[in-house]
């Protein structure tokens, strides 16, 4: 169990739904920071900013774990 929550924690909610947001955002404001989006565990903004680096972070998992299928289908790998 703690194994899936460092992987699913760590992976989806701090690398890919964090970074996705930075970078989204970075289009339109290059002023803005990482931190901005990082959660902050005291601050009950900082829940807002977690859930959705969580919900981001599950998108572009599925389309990723999506697009890997598709790619590896098309190539008779399944």
């Amino acid at each position: 169990m703690t194994l899936l929550e460092i992987i699913f924690g760590g992976l989806i909610t701090q690398i890919l739904g964090l970074n996705t947001r930075y970078y989204f955002f970075r289009i339109f404001n290059n002023n803005l920071k990482r931190e901005d989006f990082a959660s902050d565990k005291e601050e009950i903004h900082g829940f807002g900013q977690g859930f959705y680096n969580s919900f981001i972070g599950l998108i572009i998992f599925c389309l990723l774990f999506l697009g890997l299928t598709y790619i590896a289908y098309k190539l008779n790998l399944l």
